[in-house]
């Protein structure tokens, strides 16, 4: 979440001047939750496939999830030598098309396989600018859902809690997380609206859910520690923003946080 908070999801205001958004806006946010219960209660198309699609992932029976690529405004990544890996990282922004190569078959990147390379380049990024383009690259990978049913209730959900109608966008998060539950951002949003409502215990639960998927989520960990900072365990929370500045070292956020909480503790003990 890009309002007062540190951690969480993006819940980015910009989005209010795109022509998605304006046509979105026009829908009926009824119409959006129907149509997710209808997918929910007849079990077909869309949600009975991506039902079954976590199923094969979580038995084994298949492959990592080739997604079907970066938005069309989405950042190019990182070429040439200043790349920090000679594969994904350096590879095409579609993900899953093959990359063009001379000789032999074409290659095809998994979603993971470019998350595991962009994250190696956030944990070696020597600049603010570098570290928080590969930063957004990162969240529009977390944000891909490859469902325009979900992409449009998580649409309606940033416009309930943009307006604070908590209600409704756990409605809509509810219908997200049953018709994908390995889609991570779903449940970070999830957790993002419970903290708003100062419902820490199930913010709590649901970020579990989210290091459950990606355990590098780093907003959603510093949404963990700003809890355990609320609730008064700093010790443990400083713990946990360390631990974030392991996966993205030039977070100011969280280098914000290490050294207020270190000047805490130091009082507390002299």
């Amino acid at each position: 979440m890009q309002t007062t908070l540190v951690g969480f999801s993006g819940l980015a205001p910009s989005s209010r001047h795109s022509s998605v958004y304006k046509l979105w806006r026009r829908s009926g946010t009824c119409a959006v939750v129907l149509l997710a219960l209808v997918m929910l209660s007849l079990g077909t198309g869309e949600g009975k496939a991506m039902a079954s699609g976590a199923k094969g992932d979580r038995a084994g029976h298949s492959g990592l999830r080739t997604v079907r690529g970066l938005p069309d405004r989405h950042p190019k990544l990182n070429t040439g030598p200043d790349a920090a890996l000679s594969g994904p990282a350096g590879g095409p922004a579609q993900i899953g098309r093959p990359t063009p190569q001379h000789h032999g078959p074409a290659r095809q990147y998994t979603r993971q396989q470019l998350l595991d390379a962009l994250f190696m380049e956030l944990r070696d990024a020597d600049t603010l600018n570098k570290a928080q383009g590969i930063s957004r690259r990162i969240h529009s990978l977390f944000m891909q859902s490859g469902s325009h049913t979900l992409d449009l209730l998580m649409m309606r959900s940033a416009e309930a809690v943009e307006s604070k109608q908590y209600g409704l966008a756990l409605d809509l998060l509810d219908a997200v997380v049953r018709l994908d539950p390995e889609y991570v951002e779903g449940w970070n949003r999830r957790a993002t609206v419970h903290f708003l409502k100062e419902d820490l215990g199930r913010s709590l639960a649901d970020i579990e859910q989210v290091l459950r998927i990606e355990p590098r989520h780093y907003p959603a960990l510093s949404g963990f520690a700003m809890i355990l900072r609320r609730t008064g365990k700093n010790k443990k929370a400083l713990e946990v923003f360390q631990h974030v500045l392991g996966i993205y070292p030039l977070l100011e956020n969280a280098q914000d946080a290490v050294k207020s909480l270190r000047m805490e503790l130091w009082g507390q003990y002299h």
